[in-house]
């Protein structure tokens, strides 16, 4: 996926539970822009869900959300500004988070970011042309 930096957008929200449903209403909002289909974007939105309360697992007072349209869908960069020491956690790949996150986006890769631990997730667009 290659990114279109002209629509970036960025929530940074306290690193707690009670603060997550901003971030899930926001990639609802931008994923609606980007062609995604109703499904797509409620699957995305309990994948942002997913990766940001692992996220809150790994310490840090900020979790933030960067939200990037490209060619095929969007994009979400989801990160702490915790110590990315140990980060990805051990036998995160065989975890009930993983599956449920590859389940739910087209992409899935834990990264360490600028300011810590992240989760990068894609999903991609419905096709516009008809079959």
């Amino acid at each position: 996926m290659s990114a279109t930096p002209s629509d970036a957008v960025t929530v940074a929200v306290p690193a707690r539970a009670a603060h997550l449903h901003v971030l899930r209403t926001v990639v609802a909002s931008v994923a609606a822009r980007h062609r995604l289909s109703l499904d797509a974007i409620e699957d995305l939105r309990i994948a942002v869900d997913e990766a940001c309360a692992q996220l809150l697992g790994a310490g840090g007072t900020t979790i933030t959300a960067r939200l990037q349209g490209v060619a095929d869908g969007i994009e979400v960069l989801c990160s702490s500004d915790a110590p990315a020491d140990g980060w990805p956690p051990e036998g995160f790949d065989r975890g009930l988070a993983a599956q449920v996150l590859l389940g739910l986006a087209d992409t899935v890769a834990w990264e360490t970011a600028e300011d810590g631990p992240a989760i990068r997730i894609g999903k991609r667009a419905v096709d516009p042309t008809p079959t």
